[in-house]
């Protein structure tokens, strides 16, 4: 199961990730916000979310609070995006929820070697 979900308000953020990660094989479903990703997530969608922090609408951690809240954590990793040098306070006592952190701007080695790891501790 080698889905992702890219959760970013930016089209040149998702677009450029669903290029890199078809062409390693995965699968992509693109959200360009949190209500969006909360949809797929109810319609079933299982594997790794990699979420942009700072969203218009819902941030993400906004969106990880709702994702909480209405259960559906399973089969799910979440791994945030960021712009910002550090997580900031916004996402305390949300950190056991994320399993990993991608800065960017990023390069596609990080991208993959984050979301390879985080596939190889949802599989069972």
């Amino acid at each position: 199961m080698k889905n992702v979900m890219v959760v970013d308000d930016d089209p040149g953020v998702l677009n450029t990730i669903d290029l890199v990660l078809r062409r390693h094989g995965y699968t992509v479903v693109k959200a360009p916000n949190g209500h969006l990703c909360l949809e797929h997530l109810r319609q079933g969608f299982r594997g790794v979310v990699l979420m942009d922090i700072m969203m218009p609408g819902l941030t993400g951690w906004e969106t990880i609070r709702e994702i909480i809240a209405a259960n559906l954590l399973d089969n799910i990793l979440v791994c945030m995006l960021t712009a910002k040098a550090s997580p900031g306070t916004e996402g305390e006592g949300l950190e056991e929820f994320v399993f990993d952190y991608l800065p960017k701007p990023f390069d596609n080695v990080e991208l993959m070697s984050m979301l390879d790891n985080a596939i190889e501790c949802l599989e069972p």
